[in-house]
């Protein structure tokens, strides 16, 4: 289903290990003191800290924490986080499966023409796409646990917030804000390599997250709707009910994950990050959690070669210089900006003792008149001046930090498209894009279809619901069946490409058959293999990269499926108006040209640790 998942801002700076007083009992090995701290200005960069270890000594980094992570094994801690970020892919496809239920009530309420009412899902789409694009670069930056927490919390406020919206446009404004809030591949980074399968199984919560808001619509959008238009907008509050319950749901969540639940830092993230001790400290910490017995004499001595070879500063004994360097990039603009101001309070003071010098002249003269000789620009003359100044330096000291920003971000870019990557990327961020758009047309309006030609456009609300929560129960079976697939005889490729290739024909004929019972059967197994394409899609995505560009690289994919899905609801509006079965032919040719694309994909992950 359209990808309501994305990355999570640590707050452990750069270059300094967490106080744990337990640490020395979870291991017996003797772990080095950690680096000395870096300046202030350097740990809030938005570069990684370079590494000093070569490709080889990277693998065998890589290898050591795949053999940690094996004796760590799928425990509790595991478990706690597979159900912790499955809720937020139910959160995610909730709310998607929630504007699409309540778009016909919005527009029967404040009467918007069909040409409009698509701005409603587009405005979740363009924050979904923004919240893609930030949590995912911000993960990689800073973290995936901050983020992880703070998604669920922005989602809350917004959604309960919108369900108090008096117009439709400031409804768009808030559905905006709620759907910056998106969840990643956090899973994958802390799971045995054998386990990492059950990022499929995630999926199952997404559809999860659809039947139950289909639930709730049945039974509270009917029963506080009006069946048929009403002059001047009908006042049914069932899509605010909808919204508010919606939000008490979530709000549910956000206390299961930050208060119950005590999420630890990627440990691929801090090794990427050059800190090392930290990661000892998470693996040790997950260790105690899944296993009563002491550690093993394997387990001990991987986690000492993990802190003691390989943890090496840039280049021995270039790591203060470096920091140095960071900090100077970073306070550069700053610095300048401090002198520009300096030179021009200096002129200004100077200007002013010449202009009452020459006053103080003139008078002693016996002038009858006093010439003012006021500086250029008003500087050093009144207020006027000086606000004009420092509005200038602010400028100036904005556009050059986010100049920076915008070179850093195409930075991290640049290694999606290396030889080993470069096809991948393009081919996936079309998938996505292709996938995303079709699924829209098809999902976002199929509400609205139902109650507009079913039964000859006499069907009641209380059968299109039913209607509705038969199709999203059928993506249940769609997950469980991906589960499995993956690691059977097709893999994630072959799986994918099947699935969509079906998808585009039950699309074909449920647009072709327009008997209620064939709309029913054809629109559930659409349900059914969409879903099953979408659970390969996510757990494939992150597999692909490694753990220091998986961020971004998924994040930019979410962003073009946000991308889309900005797009799809006002093209399909437009389309409504010509021909009511044009958007489905249209969905279907997307579909089947995404398949085609998924058959020409180079990388098959199954069997493959993530890296």
């Amino acid at each position: 289903m359209p990808p309501g998942s994305a990355a999570r801002v640590a707050s452990t700076k750069s270059g300094s290990r967490p106080s744990s007083p337990s640490f020395h009992t979870m291991t017996s090995v003797n772990i080095p003191p950690p680096p000395a701290p870096v300046p202030i200005i350097s740990q809030f960069s938005s570069s990684p800290p370079l590494r000093s270890l070569s490709p080889e000594e990277l693998m065998e980094q890589t290898q050591v924490l795949d053999d940690l992570m094996d004796d760590i094994g799928m425990g509790k801690f595991q478990k706690q986080l597979l159900v912790l970020c499955g809720l937020g892919w139910f959160a995610d496809n909730m709310w998607l499966q929630c504007i699409a239920l309540i778009l016909p009530r919005v527009q029967a309420q404040f009467e918007i023409r069909d040409q409009y009412i698509g701005i409603l899902s587009s405005s979740m789409f363009v924050g979904m796409m923004f919240g893609a694009m930030f949590w995912g670069t911000l993960s990689d930056v800073y973290g995936r646990k901050q983020a992880f927490n703070f998604t669920l919390i922005v989602t809350t406020v917004f959604g309960i917030g919108s369900s108090f919206a008096n117009s439709y446009w400031l409804l768009c404004l808030l559905i905006l804000g709620l759907g910056f809030g998106v969840d990643g591949a956090l899973f994958l980074e802390f799971t045995p390599k054998k386990n990492q399968y059950l990022l499929t199984f995630l999926s199952i919560f997404f559809s999860f997250g659809a039947v139950a808001t289909s639930i709730l619509g049945y039974f509270l959008l009917p029963r506080y709707s009006c069946e048929t238009p009403v002059e001047g907008g009908c006042q049914g509050k069932g899509w605010r009910y909808m919204l508010l319950a919606m939000g008490g749901l979530t709000l549910s969540m956000v206390v299961g994950r930050v208060i119950l639940f005590r999420l630890e830092e990627s440990p691929k993230y801090l090794l990427n990050q050059n800190r090392h001790q930290e990661a000892a400290v998470v693996l040790c910490r997950i260790y105690k959690i899944n296993h009563k017995e002491t550690q093993s004499e394997a387990f001990d001595e991987n986690i000492e070669t993990l802190t003691l070879r390989f943890n090496r500063p840039v280049n021995a004994g270039d790591a203060s210089s470096s920091d140095e360097s960071s900090a100077s990039e970073a306070s550069e603009a700053d610095m300048s900006d401090i002198e520009n101001s300096r030179n021009i309070s200096s002129g200004r003071r100077r200007t002013e003792s010449n202009s009452h010098g020459r006053i103080r002249r003139q008078s002693g003269n016996g002038g009858s008149g006093i010439q003012h000789h006021r500086p250029p620009g008003g500087v050093g003359n009144g207020s006027g001046g000086d606000h004009h100044s420092k509005t200038w330096i602010t400028f100036q000291r904005y556009s050059r930090r986010w100049k920076h920003k915008i070179e850093k971000a195409l930075e991290r870019l640049e290694p999606l498209f290396v030889p080993e990557f470069r096809l991948s990327t393009i081919l996936i961020w079309i998938i996505w894009a292709l996938v995303a758009f079709a699924y829209t047309a098809f999902n976002v309006f199929y509400p609205k279809f139902l109650q507009e030609h079913g039964q000859g456009g006499h069907q009641p609300l209380q059968l299109v619901y039913m209607d509705i929560l038969i199709y999203a129960a059928a993506g249940v079976p769609g997950s469980m069946l991906a589960t499995v697939m993956v690691e059977g005889r097709l893999g994630r490729r072959y799986t994918m490409a099947v699935s969509t290739f079906g998808t585009a024909l039950a699309t074909i004929l449920f647009a072709v058959l327009s008997s209620r019972a064939a709309m029913t059967i054809f629109s559930a197994i659409l349900s059914l293999l969409a879903t099953l394409n979408y659970a390969v899609l996510y757990s494939y995505t992150p597999e692909v990269f490694p753990s220091d560009i998986r961020g971004t690289a998924c994040g930019v994919a979410a962003a073009m499926s946000r991308l889309a899905g900005i797009i799809t609801p006002l093209i399909v509006g437009a389309m409504l108006s010509v021909n009511t079965y044009f958007p489905l032919y249209t969905a279907s040719i997307m579909f089947f040209v995404s398949a085609v694309c998924m058959c020409f994909l180079p990388i098959e992950t199954k069997g493959r640790a993530a890296t």
